[in-house]
């Protein structure tokens, strides 16, 4: 592949984006980080990534008022957006929920943090239609 898919993750969680972004990293995707939806859509003037992993809970502009204001672009409103959250499996109901609002609104998938990074490499490689080797 000669243009390596660009991800945007949008997260409040320094450390979690860093996780991600070296696991996204090594596997042959450029990554850019944003702290909120703000800072998002100040990359997103710059910057047409092929994925956006959104968190839901941030201060400043949380990930549904992002969503929106991504998907009212015209230029934007065609990037693929997952969801992302920490809501572990002990409140699957709530997780149900907020999955199928995901959905509901125009989002590819609602992803735990806790997903397995080699899960989630095979997830976005599916999503753009990336081949695996």
């Amino acid at each position: 592949m000669n243009n390596k898919p660009l991800i945007l993750i949008v997260d409040d969680d320094k450390n979690f984006r860093e996780i991600w972004k070296i696991k996204l990293q090594s596997a042959n995707f450029n990554v850019l980080e944003a702290e909120n939806g703000k800072v998002a859509l100040e990359i997103l003037k710059t910057n047409k990534p092929d994925v956006i992993l959104l968190d839901n809970t941030m201060p400043e502009m949380d990930g549904v008022e992002t969503f929106l204001a991504i998907k009212e672009n015209p230029e934007l409103k065609n990037i693929k957006i997952f969801f992302i959250t920490s809501i572990d499996d002990l409140d699957a109901e709530l997780a149900k929920y907020h999955k199928k609002i995901a959905g509901e609104i125009g989002a590819v998938d609602y992803l735990r943090k806790a997903t397995d990074l080699n899960e989630l490499v095979n997830i976005l490689k599916k999503t753009l239609e990336v081949k695996t080797n």
